[in-house]
């Protein structure tokens, strides 16, 4: 994903040739996994000749977001409250720039949503 996302578009030998072959990963797995992120909905693809060219579908943000929720729906299930409380305390124990960032985050969201309303 992240060579995608800084090339914006890759064919399978392209991601090969500059992920691959540095980490010693086979063509194979490379192609392997490029179609899988296309199985799952997160990478695009486009016929081109012989090959698949990939693109990515969801931007880095979209693809954290995703993560967290499923992470979260994993661990705690329905109880949100559980979730939300262990985030505060991280954020917290980070140090209070970090609280205060997420206060800031809560407000702009809700003055956003508040505004399409």
């Amino acid at each position: 994903m992240e060579y995608l996302w800084d090339h914006e578009s890759s064919d399978v030998k392209s991601s090969f040739r500059a992920i691959g072959e540095p980490r010693q990963i086979t063509l194979n797995t490379v192609q392997s996994a490029m179609k899988r992120l296309w199985e799952k909905g997160l990478l695009s693809r486009q016929k081109s000749g012989h090959a698949y060219v990939y693109s990515t579908k969801v931007d880095r943000r979209g693809l954290t977001e995703m993560m967290v929720s499923e992470l979260l729906d994993q661990v705690t299930g329905s109880q949100m409250d559980v979730a939300l409380q262990a985030f505060v305390n991280l954020a917290d124990q980070a140090g209070e720039e970090t609280l205060n960032r997420l206060e800031e985050l809560v407000a702009a969201k809700r003055k956003a949503d508040e505004e399409r309303s």
